[in-house]
């Protein structure tokens, strides 16, 4: 292995390993939270994404859901979002292309960190990823795995009262 490509391994393996002790730390303040607010999901859960997608501190100039899969895609494979677009070949017996794949996996791990089922029908369209998000503290909202632990729960608990 030349000089080039062990300096290439060894930037990739600092950017993964600082993207996955980003995407820790933001996963940690959302479940640390008491009460967790819509707001504080909105910030922390947005950071953890675009940790999850090695995109933290990068002008994304988009919020649309799949083209933010897209391009995270086109900076791991360092080509460009619209070859990743057009030239996504790699597609299972079912169709699914790796944009898709990479989409799925997300939620299926934001399903297992935050211990909820996101509906897979909203979460499937083209959406933006403030819409993600919304869907994901209305499922919060609704999952008695979060009861009291949400501001909102805790607000319509002492309206009630």
């Amino acid at each position: 292995m030349d000089r080039q490509s062990t300096q290439d391994r060894a930037r990739i393996r600092a950017l993964l390993l600082q993207s996955r002790a980003g995407a820790g730390e933001h996963l940690a303040a959302i479940r640390s939270a008491r009460p967790l607010d819509e707001e504080t999901l909105r910030r922390e859960l947005r950071e953890y994404i675009l940790c999850k997608y090695m995109l933290q501190g990068v002008d994304c100039g988009t919020d649309n859901f799949n083209a933010l899969t897209e391009l995270s895609l086109a900076r791991s494979m360092k080509v460009s979002k619209d070859l990743v677009e057009e030239f996504d070949t790699a597609k299972s017996c079912d169709g699914a292309t790796s944009a898709m794949a990479k989409k799925v996996l997300l939620m299926m791990n934001l399903e297992k960190e935050l211990d909820i089922q996101i509906p897979a029908g909203p979460a499937a369209k083209d959406i933006t990823l403030e819409e993600l998000i919304s869907l994901i503290w209305d499922t919060m909202t609704r999952s008695p795995n979060w009861s009291g632990r949400l501001a909102a729960a805790e607000h319509l608990a002492q309206a009630g009262s």
